[in-house]
C-alpha cells in the first residue's frame, strides 16, 4: 500500500505567506535573553561539554545527563556557533510550531483556502501566543491568562520562554499535522523524533502512533506495509530512549530510587506531579477546552487518533489519583494536554473563522491583527516588559565571571522553598521576578551557574535525576542551609567546607559574615563575596 500524495501543489505565494505569518508568529511570542528558568537546568551538560568557561569542573556538569541528545546539540551550537545559535533555533521552532498547526488546519475538512480565512486564523492563533497581549493580562488582572490557551495542565508546556528539551515537543504537532494530510510514515517519524531530545514525551508519542496505526487500519484493511513502516520509523527514535530511560535512570537500588522518587515529587516538581496541587478550575477549563476541541475534530482522521490519546492519558491520570504512585507521577500521564489544549485552540479559532464571510475586508482585519500583534511583540522586547530576573545580581555575575578560575567552587545562599499551599499552575515571563522573604535565596541565583560558566555547590532550581544523584542533591542543599544559619566562626566550619572543596561564600549585603578565614573579594549593593583564605 502506497501512501497518497496531496491532491494539489502548494502555491508559491502560499508558501511565501505561509513564511512570513510564521516569523510574525515567532515575533509576536518572542523569546527569553539567555539562560532563563529551565534552560538553568538543560543546557548545563551541553554547556560544560561545549567549553562554556570552567563549567566542566561543576559538580551538577558531571552527573549523568537526562537528555543527552539535546544537550549534544546545545554542545555543539556553543563551540562552533556561539550562544547566538540558540536563540536562533528556538525562533525556527516557533515558525516550525506555527507551520505545522497551519499545515495541520488546512486539512481540516470544511476548511476554505482563502485568503481572508487564512489571515483571520493566523491572526487568532498568533493572538493566543501574542506577548503582549500576556502582558497587558498581567498588568489588569494580575493573571497571565492567555497561557492558559496555549499551554497544558501541571504547569507544562510546548513552546514556553525559550529553547529547552520540552520544546522540541513541536515536533508531535509537526506528525499530527503531516498525518491530516496523509503522509502517515513521516507522522510517526515526527512524534517519534521527539522523544529523542526529552523522554518525557515517551507515552504521548506512543499513544499518537497508536492512534495513528488504528485509523491506517480502519481507513483500509491493506494498511499493513505503511503500519509497519511507520511502526518501525518511530520505534528507531523511542527505542533507544526507552532503553537508556530505563537502564540509567530505572531502580538500581529500590531503597534508594524510591527515596530519590520521593524527593523530585515531593519536593523539586510537585506543581508538575500531584494532581491535587495542579488541578484547579483553570485547569478544569483547559480540559474542557481540549475536549471541545477534540469534539470538533469529528469528521477528521484526527479524530481518532487524538481521542486515543487522550483516552489513555486520561486513564492513566485517573489511576495515579486513584494511587498517586511517584514513579508514575514522574512519567506524567497527563502530558498530552500539552498538545491537546493549543490543538484545540487552533481548531476552536479555525472553526469561527471558517464561519466569517469571505471579503477583502476581512483580509485587512488578519493581516492589520497579525501585524500588530508583530509590532507588540517587539514592544515587548525593546521595553524589557517580559522575562524579567533580578538585575541586583548583574554586578555579581560580572565579578565572578572575569575572576572564574577551574578549581573555584562557589557556595550560595539556597534553602529548601516553603511548601506551597497555592494550587494551580502560572507561566511566571512576563510578571515581576518573585522577591526572597528571607536571607536565603531559593531561586533568585538560578542563572549564577551558567551566566558565570562557573563551578557552584548546589542549588535549588537544577537538580539530577539518577537516584544517587538526587540524593547527593538533597545532601547537598540540607547542608548549605545548616551552614548559613550556624555559626560561621565554630572551629569545624573551615574544614568542612574545604573538604567539599568551596572556595567563595556569597551571602546577601544586608547578612554579611564574621570569620577570620573569609577575605571579601566582592562587595555591591545585593551580595558579598568571600575567598577562603
Amino acid at each position: 500500500m502506497s501512501e497518497p500524495t496531496p491532491a494539489t501543489p502548494v502555491r508559491k505565494s502560499h508558501l511565501l505567506e505561509a513564511l512570513l505569518l510564521a516569523i510574525a508568529f515567532a515575533v509576536a511570542h518572542t523569546q527569553s535573553p539567555l539562560y532563563f528558568s529551565n534552560q538553568n537546568q538543560y543546557f548545563v551538560h551541553g554547556l560544560a561539554d561545549g567549553g562554556h568557561v570552567n563549567l566542566s569542573h561543576d559538580w551538577l556538569a558531571n552527573t549523568t545527563d537526562p537528555t543527552p541528545v539535546f544537550s549534544a546539540l546545545i554542545a555543539g551550537g556553543y563551540r562552533y556557533l556561539g550562544e547566538w545559535s540558540f536563540q536562533a533555533a528556538y525562533f525556527f521552532l516557533l515558525m516550525g510550531y506555527f507551520l505545522g498547526m497551519r499545515w495541520l488546519v488546512a486539512a481540516l475538512p470544511g476548511m476554505p483556502d482563502s485568503h481572508g480565512f487564512r489571515l483571520l486564523w493566523a491572526a487568532g492563533f498568533i493572538a493566543a501566543h501574542a506577548a503582549v497581549l500576556r502582558v497587558l493580562s498581567v498588568q489588569l488582572a494580575g493573571v497571565d491568562y492567555p497561557w492558559f490557551a496555549q499551554a497544558g495542565v501541571a504547569g507544562q508546556y510546548l513552546l514556553g520562554p525559550g529553547l529547552q528539551p520540552s520544546s522540541l515537543g513541536v515536533l508531535l504537532i509537526a506528525g499530527l499535522a503531516a498525518f491530516a494530510n496523509h503522509r502517515p510514515t513521516l507522522a510517526c517519524g515526527l512524534v517519534g523524533a521527539a522523544c529523542a531530545f526529552h523522554s518525557t514525551y515517551m507515552l504521548s508519542a506512543g499513544s499518537l502512533v497508536l492512534g495513528f496505526l488504528v485509523v491506517l487500519f480502519k481507513e483500509k484493511e491493506d494498511a499493513g506495509p505503511v503500519a509497519l513502516r511507520g511502526l518501525l520509523l518511530a520505534s528507531v527514535f523511542i527505542a533507544p530512549v526507552a532503553a537508556y530511560t530505563l537502564f540509567t535512570f530505572g531502580p538500581h537500588d529500590p531503597a534508594i530510587f524510591e527515596a530519590a522518587q520521593n524527593i523530585l515529587v515531593d519536593i523539586r516538581i510537585p506543581h508538575h506531579c500531584s494532581i491535587a496541587r495542579w488541578l484547579d478550575q483553570v485547569a478544569w477549563v483547559q480540559l474542557l477546552w481540549a475536549g471541545l476541541g477534540i469534539a470538533l475534530l469529528f469528521r477528521s482522521r484526527l479524530f481518532l487518533v487524538v481521542l486515543i490519546a487522550a483516552s489513555i492519558g486520561l486513564g492513566l491520570t485517573l489511576i495515579q489519583y486513584e494511587y498517586t504512585n511517584p514513579t508514575f507521577a514522574l512519567v506524567f500521564p497527563w502530558r498530552i494536554s500539552v498538545v491537546l489544549v493549543p490543538l484545540a485552540t487552533a481548531v476552536i479559532l479555525a472553526k469561527v473563522a471558517a464561519r466569517v464571510p469571505d471579503s477583502s475586508w476581512v483580509a485587512w482585519v488578519g493581516g492589520l491583527g497579525v501585524l500588530a500583534l508583530a509590532a507588540g511583540g517587539v514592544w515587548v522586547m525593546v521595553e524589557r516588559l517580559g522575562y524579567r530576573t533580578g538585575e541586583d545580581e548583574t554586578p555579581l555575575y560580572s565579578f565572578v565571571r572575569a575572576s572564574s578560575e577551574p578549581k573555584q567552587v562557589y557556595l550560595l545562599p539556597v534553602r529548601f522553598p516553603a511548601p506551597s499551599t497555592r494550587r494551580g499552575a502560572m507561566s511566571a515571563s512576563f510578571t515581576p521576578p518573585p522577591r526572597p522573604s528571607s536571607d536565603l535565596i531559593a531561586v533568585d541565583l538560578q542563572r549564577f551557574r551558567l551566566h558565570t560558566g562557573t563551578p557552584i555547590y548546589v542549588d535549588f532550581k537544577s537538580v539530577p535525576y539518577f537516584e544517587a544523584e538526587v540524593l547527593e542533591w538533597q545532601r547537598r542543599m540540607r547542608q548549605c542551609e545548616a551552614w548559613y544559619a550556624a555559626d560561621w566562626t565554630s572551629p569545624e566550619r573551615l574544614q568542612e567546607l574545604r573538604a567539599e572543596r568551596i572556595t567563595h561564600v556569597v551571602t546577601p549585603s544586608n547578612k554579611p559574615l564574621t570569620a577570620d578565614y573569609l577575605e571579601v573579594v566582592h562587595s555591591d549593593p545585593a551580595y558579598i563575596v568571600y575567598r577562603l583564605k
